[in-house]
Parts: C-alpha cells; structure tokens; sequence
C-alpha cells in the first residue's frame, strides 16, 4: 500500500503535536491521548501546565504561610481541597494537611514531637468547632534549613531559590530518608499505584507514581502564578495567609509584626516557613 504524502504545513503541525504529548507525558500519567480529551480547553490548560513548570523561580520571593489557630474552626476545608487540588488518592494517608483538635488547655507552643502531638490530639473529629478544643493544622514548612534535603542522596528533593522545598519524581528512588528525617512528619511515601479516573486528575499538577515520596508543594503550580494556594483560598474563615516574606508591606509581613507567633520545632534548627498566631477568636464563636 503506498504511503500518503502530506504537506510542509501538515508535517511541521504532526510534529508539534508530537513534541508536545512526549513533553506533557513527562509530567503527568493521565490519559489524555483519547479523542474525547483531545478538545481545545484541555490543551489549554495542559499548556498552562506545561508553562508554569518552565517558570524559573524568582529569588526575589520567599513564600511563607501565617496559620491564626484562634481563628481555625477545624472543618478541614484545607485538608480536602488540598487533595483534590494537588491529585492525592486515597492510598494516601494521612493526607499532605493534617487538622488536629487539642483541648484548649493544652498548648505546642512548648515545641512537642508530632509524636506526642498525636498522642494528645486526634484527627478523627466528626463535629467542629467544639466548646473546649482548637485546632492545629500541620504540613510540610518549607524550612529554610530543610533535613529532608541534606539527607536525600538522589538530589530528588531541593529547595528552590523562592523558598519552596519541591520534589524531582524522576529522582526520588524511593529510599525514605526523607521521610525519617523530616521532623514535621510531613512526608508521604506511595505504597500503592494512585487510582484516579480522568475526570478526577487536575491536570496542572503531576500524578505520582508507586514508589516516590511526596508531600505539600504549597502548590507550586499557582503561586509562581500569583495564587493563592488551594487550602489558603478556600478557608472559610481567613485563617490561613499566604505571601511575600521578603514583601516588607505584604501580609505576611503585617502579621508577623502585629502578633506573638510561633513555630513547630524551633529548636530543630530547620527555620520552618509556616507560622502560627492566635489572633482569630471571633471566628469561632460566630461559627458555634
């Protein structure tokens, strides 16, 4: 049978869309190459995917996250955009945010282990806010000083010139050092293959595969963008802030200026990004 001859023009577009699915395919395993996905909107966002992770980060910024534990009411809003926003199954658990309820007479601000954190806390909560408890959310800090990176003898975990300590999948060997040294307990390791149908992947953020550790990215994929992350947009009650540390007249700045903070860990030297005030106590009794 002899072979169709096409066109310059014709060439030149098979082989655009030839280099675009072996770039995009990199990134993500959902699977989009079927002629029901094949639609102008989904190679625009795929595009926008694509674009924002050959975004060089800019040394100017420092992202940093200011978490009011007075004002949280624990609905756990954060928590489950964050997995839907960031494609993390089920398999998963615990998920990248934890929301803990503590009694309202017990305190972090003595730096516990998450340890002994979860001893006296749960997470298994069914009705929030409750009279007598607050709520501590925890993930990953960004830390300025980060163990997770010093430990990784891949180079697949690295903390970026914006502040942000990101993961390289095609690095991670799965060896789980990591995971041991981080002391925020915030990282995850993927024991099962993820199992998410098409209509549930957001196709601006990679799906991990069996093997790798991953954890909260602040979701890189919006903030070089000038979002807010997910679990920031979506609190009901402002009582998550996201912004510029480096920004003297950011929020963030403002915040941190305004109101005693403290973090987790101090003495583990890691210089965390994520700090938290008490400042929100309206919120919850509007919410009771």
């Amino acid at each position: 049978m002899a072979m169709k001859r096409i066109g310059r023009r014709e060439f030149f577009k098979y082989m655009g869309r030839s280099v675009t699915l072996l770039v995009l395919g990199k990134y993500t395993n959902f699977p989009f190459l079927t002629p029901s996905t094949e639609a102008a909107s989904v190679a625009q966002v795929r595009k926008e995917y694509v674009d924002g992770f050959a975004t060089v980060a800019d040394s100017r910024n420092r992202f940093a996250m200011v978490i009011d534990v007075g004002a949280c009411i624990g609905c756990r809003r954060c928590m489950w955009a964050c997995k839907k926003e960031n494609n993390i199954p089920d398999v998963i658990s615990p998920p990248w945010i934890e929301v803990f309820e503590l009694p309202l007479g017990e305190s972090v601000a003595s730096h516990p282990s998450l340890r002994e954190l979860k001893a006296g806390a749960t997470t298994s909560y069914t009705e929030s806010p409750k009279e007598g408890k607050w709520y501590l959310a925890v993930q990953c800090n960004h830390c300025d000083n980060p163990s997770c990176v010093k430990v990784c003898p891949t180079g697949a975990t690295y903390k970026d010139k914006d502040g942000l300590v990101l993961m390289d999948y095609d690095k991670c060997i799965g060896c789980r050092i990591c995971v041991v040294a981080c002391p925020y307990s915030a990282r995850r390791f993927n024991w099962l293959k993820a199992k998410l149908t098409p209509e549930e992947v957001n196709p601006l953020v990679p799906v991990r595969d069996l093997g790798v550790v991953e954890k909260c990215t602040f979701c890189v994929h919006r903030v070089r963008k000038g979002k807010l992350p997910r679990c920031v947009e979506v609190c009901p009650v402002r009582a998550r802030h996201f912004g510029n540390l480096k920004d003297s007249k950011g929020e963030i700045k403002k915040l941190l200026k305004a109101n005693l903070s403290f973090q987790l860990l101090e003495e583990a030297n890691t210089h965390p990004n994520i700090w938290y005030i008490t400042r929100g106590r309206k919120w919850v009794e509007k919410w009771q």
